[in-house]
């Protein structure tokens, strides 16, 4: 009686084991899907981290009670791999530059200003704290989304000052009424993507001049979950569990949203695809691209050929959107070209509902 009982747990667990590797695994790789051809698609990627944290559990439980379904867990995690260490990087080690690879490198921020409205209202000295960020990272080049205005104004704390910094260090520059700008310590010109007027509010591009190299840099901010405040209230009651008779609302009014902003982000990611298989040489792409790692827009514009700058040089999964409980990576630098990423740094304020990236990049000399 009691081997009968016992090998029915046994059971039990083998089925919940394959159960939520299988799901780990099919999460991996939806971003593999068109979401025009499943629209679920997209929203299976993004639940990739519940399914990674839940594998671990049932990996820890099978250590405790039975070592042997270990190799369940253990075996779906080598499965993808590929998809968990571009989510969470291993990369132990800092690149140290030299000081004549100093002289070959520059840098690149890449930040969702939000229009500099400061969202915890904190103001230090009344000034605006996203600038000041700015300011202080020098980067050569800063790409911003969700900014259409540089000038000083009073609602945001945005001073005289701030200003006048911002135009002695960048002398190139071009904001763009779409809210996608750039500041620039290097010559550019704007490109004409040659895309209607609803995608330029998503897309940008530029020829940046850095030294004897030529760089295409797309600053892109795709289509938005377009969520309002009655669906982010919904959305935090559910991961409070507190969805009592919110599940059907929730799949009626999230679930259709974020599988459309996903279709959308199919398209604008096919035509930044294209574009980059036109143009060709050193390329980088950096934005807010309102998804997450391994998504298909992500995989979309990668191709083959570009790396992720925040895979090759992180430790560890991180958030880049810090609002409204979507706790997501959603802004990404990739890159291709005779230059390497050598360094990423997260910023930690929270006068943006985002993050910011702050990428290295070195030349590769002869």
């Amino acid at each position: 009686m009691k081997s009968g009982i016992k090998k029915i747990f046994i059971n039990i667990g083998i089925f919940f084991n394959i159960l939520i590797g299988l799901c780990l695994i099919a999460s991996a790789y939806a971003g593999n899907i068109n979401p025009d051809t499943i629209a679920i698609a997209g929203l299976v990627n993004m639940s990739f981290p519940v399914w990674i944290i839940l594998n671990i559990s049932i990996l820890l439980l099978d250590l405790l009670l039975k070592r042997k379904l270990s190799l369940i867990p253990i075996g779906s995690f080598l499965l993808c791999a590929g998809p968990l260490l571009n989510f969470s990087p291993v990369n132990i080690f800092d690149y140290k530059m030299s000081g004549s690879e100093k002289r070959h490198s520059f840098t690149l921020l890449t930040y969702n200003v939000v229009e500099f409205f400061d969202q915890e209202g904190i103001y230090p000295n009344k000034t605006n704290r996203t600038i000041s960020y700015i300011l202080s990272t020098d980067a050569d080049i800063v790409c911003m989304q969700e900014c259409d205005y540089l000038s000083s104004l009073s609602l945001t704390h945005v001073t005289t000052e701030q200003i006048d910094s911002i135009k002695r260090r960048y002398p190139y520059r071009k904001i763009e009424t779409s809210g996608q700008s750039i500041l620039s310590k290097y010559p550019f010109i704007p490109i004409d993507l040659g895309v209607s007027a609803e995608d330029r509010r998503d897309m940008t591009a530029y020829l940046v001049e850095i030294g004897n190299e030529i760089v295409t840099i797309y600053n892109l901010h795709l289509r938005s979950l377009g969520l309002d405040r009655e669906d982010k209230a919904l959305y935090k009651d559910l991961t409070q569990f507190k969805a009592d008779n919110n599940i059907k609302k929730a799949k009626r009014q999230l679930v259709s949203k974020i599988n459309d902003a996903a279709r959308i982000r199919a398209k604008q990611a096919q035509i930044i695809r294209a574009h980059i298989d036109k143009t060709g040489g050193n390329i980088i792409v950096c934005g807010d691209f309102n998804d997450v790692p391994n998504c298909y827009a992500v995989r979309t514009i990668s191709g083959d050929k570009m790396h992720d700058a925040y895979a090759e040089n992180a430790f560890g999964p991180t958030i880049t959107y810090n609002a409204n409980r979507f706790y997501f990576r959603i802004d990404h630098v990739l890159y291709q070209g005779n230059f390497k990423a050598i360094d990423i740094e997260r910023n930690d304020i929270k006068s943006s509902d985002h993050y910011a990236f702050l990428t290295t990049f070195l030349w590769e000399t002869n």
